[in-house]
């Protein structure tokens, strides 16, 4: 039964499959960015993405510093959670409307990945807990993606408000491609 709160089977269908989402974007992200595979919590990324990833790069190659069977992975993540959801729902869903809700989804996949991090990474700094290998990890994410906010808008008075302006940028980005898409 669904009431206005929502279904909460496919609430955690959709937590289930984000999870798994995160862990491929995250494996992508950090070879993009030549994260620090040294670091504990990002070797655990890898060895929990391995089993999937190795076999499909027998297939699909990466290109460059693009993991893209990482990428590929996450998008048929996205794919078949969208699938899940609708038929939790009962609802039919064309090809067409398959495909622009995997690209909605995993739009919003990289975005709130991005989100989250960075909002974690704000509040490790305040708490002043910059050593942890959980913080390094974060900071290899969210580094190449603050560093351009922070070149426009240097610290203010030992005030870093880039953070806070990426996390602006991706709420509107979020909101406009959203309209753009479902509306």
């Amino acid at each position: 039964m669904s009431g206005s709160f929502g279904d909460p089977s496919v609430f955690l269908v959709r937590v289930l499959f984000e999870l798994v989402i995160f862990v491929a974007l995250a494996r992508y992200f950090l070879q993009l960015f030549r994260a620090d595979f040294y670091n504990p919590v990002t070797q655990a990324v890898v060895k929990i993405t391995d089993p999937v990833l190795n076999p499909l790069r027998s297939v699909i190659k990466p290109v460059g510093r693009h993991d893209l069977a990482a990428l590929v992975f996450a998008l048929v993540m996205v794919a078949l959670m969208v699938f899940a959801m609708t038929a939790i729902q009962g609802v039919g869903i064309s090809g067409a409307g398959l495909i622009l809700a995997t690209l909605y989804f995993a739009f919003l996949s990289v975005t709130n990945l991005f989100f989250w991090t960075v909002l974690l990474r704000a509040v490790a700094s305040w708490i002043g807990n910059d050593r942890s290998p959980g913080v390094a990890f974060l900071g290899d994410l969210t580094d190449p993606v603050v560093a351009p906010v922070r070149r426009v808008l240097p610290p203010i008075g030992g005030i870093d408000l880039s953070p806070l302006a990426v996390l602006l940028i991706i709420q509107v980005a979020q909101m406009v491609i959203g309209n753009l898409l479902m509306g």
